[in-house]
């Protein structure tokens, strides 16, 4: 074990956040067992060590802890925290990336029963899910989402400012003032091209290079493929390979409806299977759904639109095979993105781009006209590459500021 508090206190040491995220200070031990969730990348083991070092410096009784250390080829989790407790009185231990340990479920049960004292955060692949697990956590502890950064946190770092957040209301209300005052930031269109290429993951805080910074992103999709959803999902290499064709396919494809028959058949797949591939890589976070209707649930039957995660994977992928991103993908991938990781719902809406919030929008540049929306009382067109807008047209970047 002593090797497990020598890695804790290097990481203490070095593992420093250099911008302090929202995600931070809106976080809360609102049950004695924590789960942060997300994305590969997005920076959930920096805000543990963070979580620990804001409130337990120079405690012994807190531990951050990986579950796919080697340590435990021969030791096990439960047994672990048993020692944690009686030898350093353990009143909190962060467990990283639980889906890499086998049978996380039943342990962390065993663990919650066990030790009542105890409080646990653990750090996990967006593909969690505890409803349908071997054993019924959902009761016993609360999930958090992290997301990537937004484009306000983005900003933040660049200017060195302070920015509002927004509400959805706040936006719609009253966004010819906030567009008026944002529009003061020197080179803010130029900031939105560059967080739209590479300001979602974290690690661009730290690459001097977008070489750099695209090879972390494609080696995201690589561990999220060739190693979360092997171990968890138990695929052949032949499958994981049809994964991976499948990413490229989204990112490649310009917005619209699905047709996954054409897909499988491209793939020599059957339906159902290339619907459950796509569904295991929206769980894993490299894929996001837009709804058709208020009555789905996330499933690929309810899906108007699929999208890769967020516009920094978009134009990481389509690089690597020599591409431009299309514009329009770009765009309405930014507005969906945004929305969702704010908490707003967003559907698919046959006569506009989407709908959320009982508003419709259309997605375009600065150009972009539509009869639909002049005549809506309840609609809008989000423009790119415009700083203020007027009665009927709202600059996009507006949307970044939700989160």
């Amino acid at each position: 074990m002593d090797i497990l508090i020598e890695i804790y206190h290097r990481l203490l040491k070095e593992t420093v956040p250099l911008y302090r995220r929202k995600f931070y200070d809106d976080f809360q031990m609102d049950s004695r067992f924590v789960g942060v969730i997300g994305a590969r990348g997005v920076g959930k083991t920096t805000f543990l060590v963070n979580y620990l070092r804001d409130n337990y410096l120079n405690s012994q009784q807190a531990l951050y802890i990986s579950a796919d250390n080697l340590y435990f080829v021969e030791h096990n989790l439960f047994g672990t925290v048993d020692r944690f407790v009686k030898e350093f009185n353990g009143q909190i231990i962060c467990i990283d990336e639980i889906h890499r340990y086998k049978d996380w479920e039943q342990e962390l049960k065993n663990i919650y029963d066990s030790f009542p004292r105890l409080s646990v955060i653990f750090s996990g692949s967006s593909s969690i899910n505890l409803a349908h697990g071997k054993t019924d956590l959902s009761r016993r502890l609360v999930l958090k989402t992290m997301y990537g950064f937004s484009f306000r946190e983005f900003l933040e770092v660049q200017t060195h400012k302070s920015y509002p957040l927004l509400t959805f209301d706040n936006l719609i209300g009253d966004y010819y003032r906030y567009a008026q005052n944002f529009a003061q930031t020197p080179k803010l269109l130029g900031y939105l091209k560059e967080y739209l290429k590479q300001g979602y993951y974290p690690t661009f805080l730290e690459l001097k290079s977008y070489e750099s910074y695209q090879n972390t992103l494609q080696n995201i999709v690589d561990k999220v493929i060739y190693e979360d959803i092997s171990s968890f999902y138990s695929l052949h290499t032949s499958n994981l390979e049809t994964l991976k064709k499948i990413i490229y396919f989204f990112a490649t494809s310009q917005p619209g409806s699905i047709n996954i028959n054409r897909l499988a058949q491209n793939l020599k797949k059957d339906h159902t299977t290339i619907a459950e591939y796509i569904q295991i890589l929206k769980d894993t976070g490299l894929l996001r759904f837009l709804l058709k209707n208020k009555q789905g649930y996330a499933l690929v039957r309810d899906a108007e639109k699929i999208f890769l995660d967020n516009t920094n994977l978009l134009y990481a992928l389509n690089r690597e095979i020599g591409k431009e991103p299309p514009t329009g993908l770009m765009r309405e991938m930014f507005i969906v993105c945004t929305l969702q990781n704010a908490g707003y719902f967003v559907f698919s809406k046959e006569s506009a781009d989407i709908e959320s919030g009982g508003y419709y929008f259309e997605i375009g540049g600065k150009n972009k006209t539509s009869a639909f929306i002049q005549k809506s009382r309840k609609g809008y067109i989000i423009k790119d590459d415009i700083l203020i807008g007027d009665k009927k047209n709202i600059p996009l970047y507006l949307f970044g500021f939700l989160s």
